[in-house]
């Protein structure tokens, strides 16, 4: 007959259930790994098949104390720089992605595409006349309101 401890040593080369304590045992760290928890956690069935994580705790406390009101995650706006962004949010406050905002119009006082390549000489209004031109309509709407 065999002896015990060589049948034993054959038998648990390959068994999680006769792991060893050489490293410590490793056998619940699949469970972690697996981003799961033991079988009813440590608050019961509620965070059974997930990691348990005390941010939703923190987050309902601080929004009854009324201590998120500063939070800049829940508004959508982003301003850096000169350009805004808005947040695409993906059901949660917390996982969002940055875009930029599209321009609605480009508009520029600046009268563009009047230049004669050749002449180098404004074709159109230049920019003294656009002013005179405005000062001059203020002043017959401003005559035309006191007559």
């Amino acid at each position: 007959m065999e002896d015990v401890e060589t049948s034993y040593a054959a038998l648990s080369r390959d068994s999680l259930k006769a792991a060893s304590m050489e490293h410590g045992l490793q056998t619940t760290a699949v469970y972690w790994e697996g981003q799961m928890n033991s079988f009813r956690g440590v608050f019961g069935q509620a965070t059974y098949g997930q990691k348990w994580t005390w941010k939703l705790v923190d987050d309902r406390i601080r929004s009854q104390w009324g201590l998120d009101s500063c939070d800049v995650a829940k508004d959508p706006e982003v301003f850096y720089g000169d350009r805004g962004y808005f947040r695409k949010y993906y059901g949660d406050k917390d996982v969002y992605e940055i875009e930029p905002t599209m321009k609605k119009f480009n508009f520029s006082f600046f009268p563009t595409g009047t230049a004669d390549l050749f002449n180098r000489k404004a074709a159109g209004a230049s920019r003294s006349d656009v002013i005179e031109a405005v000062m001059r309509s203020a002043a017959a709407v401003d005559k035309a309101a006191t007559a």
